[in-house]
């Protein structure tokens, strides 16, 4: 199993470091250009809510979908949001898709390496979850299990290189939870303040079990590197909503819960 696990993390550092590579020359637009056009293209995986998720009129809607439309506002232009799979966001990022991913993706060094970060906007940890009547009471009775993971997540990249257990992976959060709700998996791995709002909301019969051994990250819009001015024109639209109350009104409106550290 210990080969196996040392064998998957190499041949995903591999494949990520070709795909970066193969995409690392194109050029994003530049703020200036941003501006020129009057949009500012946001780019999120449509399959985190309440972060990003699409309603039942099929808009895509949320509360990074909102601070989006209020930075870019502050900046001057529309936001232009749409959602891409998770796996590949940071592909698309690289490959000048989209102007910045905010998108409740955590601030890391491994994807430093790959992009750029303004300061955080809120934090989120990773947090394992099991059925109310399971007997897993940390991290070391996942041995043997199933443990369910969304793909390009960082729980995903820790469960991977930690466990001693069956990796499952998902492609959004309905999925991982439809997952250990329906006994596909034993426990999940995933950030906690959505799967907190989901239990809230649905009444999963599903409890948090305490893990130490897990990490907490600053969440942070993501840019092409090389990118100065729209990283600082970013980072000022941010500090701007967080002075005026819109930044936490929209906190009010879809999270009801103190994320600030």
């Amino acid at each position: 199993m210990k080969n196996l696990k040392l064998c998957l993390t190499a041949i995903l550092a591999i494949t990520v470091t070709v795909m970066f590579s193969n995409v690392s020359a194109v050029q994003a637009r530049t703020l200036d250009e941003i501006k020129k056009a009057g949009v500012l293209k946001v780019a999120n995986s449509g399959a985190y809510p309440p972060f990003s998720f699409v309603d039942k009129g099929g808009n895509l809607v949320g509360f990074d979908v909102d601070i989006a439309k209020a930075v870019a506002e502050k900046i001057g232009v529309k936001a232009e949001v749409m959602s891409t799979p998770w796996n590949g966001i940071i592909a698309a990022l690289v490959a000048g898709k989209f102007d910045t991913c905010i998108c409740s993706m955590s601030d890391t060094e491994e994807r430093r390496k790959a992009v750029d970060f303004t300061g955080s906007y809120y934090y989120s940890g990773q947090s394992l979850w099991v059925e109310n009547d399971s007997k897993i009471k940390s991290i070391k009775d996942l041995k043997g299990k199933k443990v369910g993971t969304v793909l390009g997540e960082t729980s995903n990249e820790w469960a991977v290189k930690n466990g001693n257990w069956t990796n499952m992976t998902y492609q959004g959060l309905p999925d991982l939870l439809l997952a250990l709700t329906t006994g596909r998996v034993d426990a999940v791995i995933s950030d906690d303040v959505p799967i907190a709002l989901a239990v809230k909301k649905n009444n999963y019969k599903i409890r948090m079990v305490e893990a130490k051994e897990l990490q907490r990250y600053p969440a942070a819009f993501s840019l092409q590197q090389g990118k100065p001015e729209l990283k600082a024109a970013l980072q000022k639209a941010l500090d701007e909503i967080r002075a005026d109350g819109t930044y936490q009104k929209i906190v009010d409106k879809w999270i009801g819960l103190d994320i600030s550290k």
